[in-house]
């Protein structure tokens, strides 16, 4: 069965992403799968005694799936009132993952199980994007990822997606990456935004630069829009992205010179991607069964 993997530390942007993950699922006809991780505190060599947490994991492992439980609960009611009981509309089932070790690899194993169409998780609040380029487990998740991962912005409700834009160079890799991304947008019938962020000396050669552009949008299909912005970097180029009315970036992570150009100290780069606006990454290689 299609899965949707919704990652949870069970806080509110966290619960936030799991809603938006199954708004999704019921778009894609598919069924939601939660996933927590936890860990105990380090084993205390004081005095040769065992650390207390080696008695309060069964206790620990109980809590964290009464909260799992609870979250499922929330999610099915949720889905009763998305869908209004309407027997035509797909109705996803909700489980959860509940292991205790490090969460990318809790994370990764559980997509890799429920081969998952993507795996949703939550930025949160102020300075997120700072936390989303330095924090470990974020960067260890696109770097560990080989399904495609939407964080979600604290405070980001679903609503209808209408234009999807994907940021690519137009190499020939990305052609794939966005027929697929074609089919993803079919669902909401939304319009895939294919966008090329380039400097001016990309187009001193026009006649090349439209042979380029055309070799790309040529086995697209259905609803696709192509805009070129024209800035001497990507993080200005992205800033003006957010201007188009999308309602979700994508962007491959095999642009590594993307993640390299966002410096934290950067005014354009905590300004190029706007905290409300949900992020698509596709990594390398990537399961994709949109």
């Amino acid at each position: 069965m299609r899965t949707i993997l919704a990652a949870t530390d069970f806080s509110k942007p966290s619960k936030n992403a799991a809603y938006y993950a199954l708004n999704l699922a019921i778009a894609l006809e598919a069924d939601v799968e939660l996933c927590h991780a936890y860990s105990v505190p380090a084993e205390s060599p004081l005095l040769g005694q065992v650390s207390w947490a080696l008695y309060e994991q069964p206790d620990l492992e109980k809590e964290n799936g009464k909260a799992l439980e609870k979250l499922v609960r929330d999610l099915e009611e949720k889905e009763n009132v998305l869908t209004d009981d309407d027997s035509s509309t797909f109705h996803p089932s909700v489980s959860y993952t509940l292991e205790k070790g490090d969460p990318v690899e809790v994370i990764t194993a559980a997509a890799t199980k429920t081969k998952a169409l993507l795996i949703v998780m939550a930025l949160t609040g102020e300075g997120a994007l700072e936390r989303f380029i330095l924090g470990s487990n974020s960067v260890k998740m696109i770097d560990a990822a080989k399904h495609p991962l939407l964080f979600i912005p604290a405070g980001r409700r679903f609503h209808q997606l209408k234009k999807i834009a994907f940021a690519t160079d137009l190499n020939k890799k990305d052609i794939k990456t966005a027929q697929w991304l074609i089919k993803f947008a079919h669902y909401f019938n939304a319009e895939l935004l294919i966008t090329h962020i380039t400097d001016f000396s990309d187009l001193i050669d026009e006649e090349a630069y439209n042979d380029k552009k055309n070799l790309f949008l040529q086995p697209l299909y259905h609803k696709v829009s192509y805009r070129y912005i024209e800035s001497d970097n990507i993080d200005t180029g992205l800033d003006l992205l957010k201007g188009k009315d999308i309602d979700m970036l994508v962007m491959g992570h095999h642009h590594r010179s993307f993640f390299e150009r966002l410096t934290p100290g950067s005014h354009a780069s905590r300004q190029a991607l706007h905290p409300e606006l949900p992020l698509l990454i596709i990594p390398e290689g990537s399961h994709i069964n949109f």
